[in-house]
């Protein structure tokens, strides 16, 4: 999968007044978990901007003092009010442990369904994968091509070699519902089907109503 670089520092002291220093300075406060116990330490916030404002997932090359190490976010929290991050988990796994990670879904193709007025809906936008680090897929790729209206596509049709998909299998991942506009249309339809037939009987019962006349 796809890697970033980011740098960082050992935080000296992980107390309050520390904390506020830091993020004074642009600093945000981070942990990682791992193989060994948990290593405290800082990284610019600027450097998160390619890591979390985007829809793809990346394994991380973080540089903590000239140290490398391949670690993943695991959680992040955010400002309440500027939504600006103010601290980060990550997690160094070890090498052939299996893990849990969500992987982007991206669909490919244009669906028969939507070309024919209906409507595409995409349920997961990420799925919840286990696999070890060179199983896991930049996203999850689902071709539409063949959907019509009605159809999708449940997590149990999807394989990705190595992984294991946690979601429920039974549940849509993606689909092709009939459209509001297109739902009229067919309405528009039948009412005007109904509406010749009805003229049709009409026109059929005219010579009928004439019949006593004949009769003398």
């Amino acid at each position: 999968m796809k890697s970033i670089s980011m740098s960082g520092s050992v935080r000296k002291s992980v107390g309050g007044k520390a904390t506020k220093e830091l993020k004074a300075n642009g600093l945000v406060p981070c942990v990682m978990y791992g193989n060994a116990d948990p290593i405290h330490f800082a990284v610019d916030a600027r450097q998160f901007k390619k890591l979390i404002y985007t829809p793809n997932v990346y394994m991380v090359n973080m540089n903590i003092d000239g140290t490398e190490y391949n670690v993943f976010l695991k959680a992040a929290q955010f400002h309440p009010v500027s939504d600006e991050i103010i601290h980060a988990d990550f997690f160094q796994p070890e090498d052939g442990q299996r893990f849990e990670l969500k992987i982007p879904v991206r669909v490919t193709g244009n669906a028969i369904g939507v070309l024919n007025g209906g409507r595409l809906g995409l349920m997961y936008r990420k799925l919840r994968l286990k696999g070890d680090v060179n199983s896991f897929p930049d996203a999850v790729e689902i071709d539409i091509t063949k959907l019509r209206i009605g159809m999708g596509v449940r997590v149990s049709e999807l394989s990705v070699p190595g992984c294991e998909f946690l979601d429920s299998a039974n549940n849509y991942v993606v689909s092709v519902k009939t459209a509001r506009g297109a739902l009229d249309e067919e309405e528009e339809d039948e009412d005007e089907e109904g509406a010749e037939g009805e003229a049709a009987t009409a026109e059929g019962e005219a010579p009928a109503a004439e019949a006593p006349a004949a009769a003398e």
